[in-house]
Parts: structure tokens; sequence; C-alpha cells
């Protein structure tokens, strides 16, 4: 499986073909965000994948604080100066959960979205676990586990009222349950990319 991985990040990738399928309202193009005044700020996630009786991926749920608080999420921040997006992915997820980067290989990555409640531009970043390790996370993290990617899939997408601290109001919302979580926005739509290009490379 990792080798099909390696072989759908070479591209091309479904990129927004896959986001428009479970985004909860169109978005601007990265190209279009770049051109926005003031920019957005770059920022970079870490998708770690690992086989076992079947091809998992691992979330985290943030804690409830800030606009993106009590979502699922992947670990990942704002670039710092002079930093790629392979070193932001990495220093954020040994600062969120203590993985250090000797514990996962980088093998490429995905489309980039553009997030506009909080004006970032993230570029997703994946990686593959060969080797079990303990996470250790900190206040910023409320929950992780890994998810079958299985149940994933563009079946698995369902509409729901959810509260949007962002704009502080209900609307309707496309996600997928993840255990006791529903799991939407900008980490559902770098899910959707991964899900439909393996979904591609299957057919």
């Amino acid at each position: 499986m990792k080798n099909k991985i390696i072989q759908l990040l070479q591209g091309p990738l479904p990129g927004r073909e896959a986001h428009a399928q479970i985004w909860s309202y169109p978005r601007n193009t990265v190209e279009e965000g770049l051109a926005l005044e003031p920019p957005p700020r770059p920022s970079a996630v870490l998708m770690l994948l690992r086989q076992r009786q079947e091809l998992e991926i691992l979330y985290i749920v943030r804690s409830d604080f800030g606009i993106h608080g009590g979502q699922v999420a992947f670990p990942g921040g704002k670039l710092e100066p002079h930093e790629t997006h392979e070193e932001c992915a990495m220093r954020e997820t040994t600062e969120e959960l203590g993985i250090l980067p000797h514990q996962y290989e980088l093998l490429g990555a995905l489309s980039p979205v553009f997030i506009p409640p909080s004006h970032m531009i993230v570029y997703p970043q994946i990686a593959w676990v060969e080797h079990e390790w303990e996470c250790q996370p900190n206040h910023e993290i409320a929950d992780v586990f890994w998810f079958p990617i299985a149940q994933l899939k563009s079946h698995c997408i369902e509409e729901r009222e959810h509260y949007l601290k962002a704009f502080d109001r209900v609307q309707k919302i496309k996600g997928i349950p993840v255990r006791n979580y529903f799991l939407w926005g900008a980490s559902a739509m770098m899910t959707q990319e991964l899900t439909l290009g393996i979904s591609l490379l299957n057919s």
C-alpha cells in the first residue's frame, strides 16, 4: 500500500474535484487566496498513515479553544520564517504529539487548501508509519486516534446542522462521522483527496 500512496502523490492529484465533494461552502482556489491582501499565512499539517489489518490514518481533536477548537484535524500549524512545509509539519507534530521525524517516513504532499476563517493556506504532507510508537499529546490536543480509511469513502459523507465557531452560527455542513466526532472542513477536504486518489488508483 505504501507504494500505491507514493504513486498517488506523484500526480496528477484530484485536488479541487475531491475537495468540492465535501466542502460546506465554495472556497477560493489557492491562486485566488494568494492574490488577497493581506496574503494568507502558509501552514502545514502531517497526515500519518499506517497499514495494520487495513489502511489507517491518524487524527487529532483540538482542545476547545480558538476558532478551530474541538475539530477533528491533523497535527500542524503555521510556518516559521525560513521553514519549509515539510519542516513545519514535522516540527508541529513533535510539539503536539511528541513524535520524532525518525519515527515515520515522509512520502510527499497533497494539494494545498485555502482556509478562509483563519486566512491560511495549508500544505498537507503525507507520512508512513512502519513501527508502533506512543503519542505524548500536549495541552492543545484533546484526543488522538487511528481510523480506517475504508470508513472515509464518499458514500460515508453526511450533511448535518453544526455550530461553526468561526462564523458564530449554525449551518448545514458536509462531513463524515469518525468515532464520536464529525470530520468536516479543511481536514475533511484533505482526507477526501486522499481517499478519492486511492479509489482512482484501484479502479
